[in-house]
């Protein structure tokens, strides 16, 4: 009995030591506090590590969470980044990267808890700990640059390897989220980006005239290219933009449109109602699923064995993988230029100009310019975008 009691007791003064040993903590995000349901942040003193639910810190950053319940694992959703965070482990999985955190993540009252090193490893936040307050006050909106962005760049590749250089040179995290020009543009007017790359020259003019950006900054240029079967029914191999464009709607051979005011869809127009054409008829398929880029225009586009109009880079990372080749190319109607447009901080004082800008100089400079003119070259023995930055054609003369 004496021996039972003992046992008891010893349990009964662990499981007090670790209650005694988990204080709440309060949390908030940029000074708004971050209301938890269920169970609060806590700081273990045995582990000397604050512990914080999950789905709740990471909602008040912007994020989705979602459960993936075969691998039992959540998965969180920021911007460019997707998150992969198991159980009782110590390595997050960041876009397909590994990332190891000192301490594992926990379970307390069914809630997943990650130790406060995840907020500044994985989601590029800045944190900071004030053991005598109880207070963890984490900085997200002007410790890191978000940028709303055209599809094409960031599904080739360059805008996440702009990012990543930058990042290393000065430790400021980057994020971007993409979109046709027209929705990127649209996103840009909450004051929720500091800045937007994009590459269709009417629409960022008014962007500016309506006073939410401050100037147009160019970075680089590709071109677009008329696309088609090998076979090529319309016969338009060769020919003017405005001929080939003529022979498509005459044969009304199939062709594909974005049909969702992004760059690529806003030059197609200007080609048309340059040729003098208005485009209609069961020939002409305003695509639904345009809004997800130009990567998956051009797939659809291919399994329709179709005609379409997308930007080179696109055509380079997808030529093995489809049959339909470029046809109508080289003139200078056909020139893609993309630029940055800062945030006009003066209509968003929350916007983090200072930092937006030194990654917009750090693309015009010789050396982002030089990474732009390199870019996978060696992959597809051609470029994939041009330098075009004031900073670069100086340096050319």
């Amino acid at each position: 009995m004496k021996k039972v009691l003992f046992v008891f007791l010893c349990c009964f003064m662990l499981m007090t030591l670790n209650v005694q040993a988990q204080q709440p903590v309060e949390v908030v995000v940029d000074n708004h506090p971050v209301v938890f349901t269920g169970q609060e942040a806590i700081y273990d003193d045995t582990q000397n590590v604050v512990f914080i639910p999950l789905h709740a810190v990471c909602e008040s950053l912007g994020a989705e969470v979602k459960w993936d319940d075969v691998a039992e694992k959540a998965i969180v959703k920021l911007m460019n980044k997707t998150v992969e965070v198991p159980i009782k482990d110590t390595q997050i999985t960041v876009n397909s990267k590994k990332v190891d955190l000192e301490n594992n993540i926990v379970v307390m009252n069914q809630r997943m808890m990650v130790p406060m090193e995840f907020i500044n490893k994985v989601l590029g936040s800045k944190v900071d700990w004030n053991k005598s307050e109880g207070l963890v006050s984490i900085f997200d909106r002007n410790s890191k640059i978000k940028m709303a962005s055209t599809i094409g760049p960031i599904d080739a590749g360059i805008v996440g390897t702009l990012a990543q250089k930058f990042e290393e040179k000065t430790d400021v995290n980057v994020e971007y989220l993409g979109a046709g020009t027209g929705k990127a543009l649209e996103m840009s007017k909450t004051g929720d980006f500091d800045l937007v790359m994009v590459h269709a020259k009417a629409l960022e003019e008014q962007f500016i005239a309506d006073g939410y950006g401050e100037e147009r900054i160019a970075v680089m240029y590709n071109d677009f290219v008329i696309i088609g079967p090998a076979n090529d029914p319309a016969e338009i191999k060769g020919r003017t933009v405005a001929d080939a464009l003529k022979k498509i709607m005459e044969n009304e051979i199939k062709l594909v449109s974005r049909g969702d005011n992004s760059g690529t869809h806003v030059k197609e127009m200007e080609l048309w109602e340059e040729a003098g054409l208005s485009p209609e008829g069961d020939w002409y398929i305003v695509w639904e699923g345009g809004s997800q880029g130009n990567s998956a225009t051009l797939k659809y586009t291919n399994e329709q064995q179709a005609y379409t109009m997308i930007d080179r880079a696109t055509y380079l990372a997808l030529k093995n993988e489809i049959t339909i080749i470029p046809l109508v190319e080289g003139e200078e109607a056909l020139l893609n230029f993309i630029s940055v447009i800062p945030v006009n901080p003066e209509r968003f004082s929350q916007v983090n100009h200072s930092l937006a800008m030194a990654f917009i100089e750090f693309m015009t400079s010789e050396e982002g310019q030089t990474i732009i003119r390199d870019f996978k070259k060696d992959i597809y023995g051609e470029p994939m975008f041009f330098p075009d930055s004031t900073e670069w054609k100086n340096l050319s003369r």
